[in-house]
């Protein structure tokens, strides 16, 4: 029997395959994990449509395997035919206004329970939990990619704890040196980033900004959070900032279409977000900002964060972006030139806030008072925006940033 990559989605034709999940010689099972293949969108794991004996893997770890392109031979083999679509599975923050108005109009729902229907796991795994009466939302999962395995139901069933992961770390000999290839989503990345710097003509503009208001803000609506099972970090009222300064700002917007030679400016907000995971940088999107409250982007962004982390990052999650905001400010640092997520023809940098003494003027006199402070960074394609766009916009940005009750009003 022959396998073939399956189809892996609309507009895909290709992919990197990244791992192998079985051996030559390996007896494999219907639905358990053949490989990980990387598209530009996301990592894949490909399930085997068969059982049977792996007689050859034809497609070698680190090559771009075309859609339908022959991957495995196997030998007594049955089950369903290979070409059915195979599931994507990334197993890859003056007086203010009220808070209540500022940050959501309506309360939002309590979390959702995390049910078995959303646990990795094959049909055999999910059949053997069923007729044990196991709910696999509380199974400890030791497969790859937090897929819980038949082992992980058993030891769950016998009350038994998941083995303790093995660590080891390597000593090196002086003057030894490391290879290691270019692969999956850091081969990516490398290509994204090196088609950015070679298409658009980068421009960073920075700019700095009093947070005062918008830490009062944010910590006042951090209580009410919490007792909504809400984590409210400041990224959801930068994205509101955004979207409140890109209304006034419809270019920064855009996306470059070279095929047609023309600029596309969007009205909606779609806004990804620079996420670092174990493997790399990745950039799910937010969309439709603009709809969404502060609670409700919270969630959101958790969800989005939790699922990039544990790479269980979709397709869709990767589509229709119009703008970028990435963020150092967790890690440190002042501020930084981001790369521009190509063909957006804008990303947002935004970095850490921290106390700093500043002179204010209050009823006419200059004082010395300790602010809240914080810089941010634009990076833009200067062959479509010109750097007076770029000073207009951010003027407009920090102004709700300083006053964060405006947002209210957008």
């Amino acid at each position: 029997m022959e396998f073939r990559l399956p189809e892996l989605g609309e507009g895909v034709s290709e992919g990197e395959l990244i791992k192998w999940r079985v051996k030559e010689g390996e007896m494999v099972k219907d639905d358990q994990p053949l490989c990980e293949v990387m598209t530009d969108k996301a990592t894949i794991e490909i399930p085997s449509p068969f059982s049977g004996k792996i007689k050859q893997l034809v497609a070698k770890e680190g090559e771009i395997v075309k859609v339908h392109q022959l991957m495995v031979v196997a030998e007594g083999a049955s089950g369903a035919a290979p070409a059915a679509h195979a599931a994507p599975a990334v197993e890859a923050p003056r007086p203010a206004a009220s808070v209540a108005a500022a940050v959501s109009s309506a309360a939002a729902p309590a979390p959702a329970t995390k049910f078995s229907a959303d646990v990795l796991a094959s049909p055999a795994t999910r059949k053997m939990a069923r007729e044990n009466g196991v709910d696999l939302g509380s199974v400890p999962a030791s497969g790859p990619h937090g897929r819980v395995l038949m082992d992980d139901v058993a030891r769950a069933l016998s009350g038994a704890s998941a083995p303790a992961p093995v660590k080891s770390s390597r000593v090196f000999a002086a003057g030894e040196v490391e290879r290691t290839p270019i692969r999956g989503m850091r081969k990516k990345i490398s290509e994204k980033m090196r088609l950015s710097k070679d298409k658009a003509a980068h421009f960073t503009y920075v700019e700095e900004a009093d947070a005062t208001e918008l830490v009062r803000l944010r910590t006042q609506a951090k209580a009410i959070a919490e007792k909504q099972g809400i984590k409210l970090t400041y990224l959801p009222f930068i994205l509101k900032a955004m979207v409140a300064a890109l209304k006034q700002h419809p270019r920064l917007n855009s996306t470059l279409d070279e095929a047609t030679n023309e600029i596309v400016t969007h009205h909606t907000y779609n806004i990804s977000l620079s996420v670092q995971t174990e493997d790399g940088l990745t950039v799910p999107v937010v969309k439709h900002v603009e709809q969404k409250t502060i609670f409700e982007l919270a969630r959101e962004i958790a969800d989005i964060v939790d699922r990039a982390r544990k790479k269980k990052l979709v397709m869709e999650d990767f589509q229709g972006s119009t703008i970028t905001l990435t963020n150092a400010g967790s890690i440190g640092g002042l501020f930084a030139t981001p790369i521009i997520n190509y063909p957006e023809v804008a990303i947002l940098g935004f970095n850490k806030i921290f106390r700093k003494p500043v002179v204010v003027n209050r009823g006419g006199k200059e004082k010395l008072a300790i602010r809240d402070w914080t810089y941010f960074s634009i990076s833009m394609d200067h062959r479509i925006l010109d750097g007076a766009e770029a000073a207009e916009f951010m003027k407009t940005f920090i102004s709700f940033i300083e006053n964060p009750s405006l947002l209210v009003l957008g």
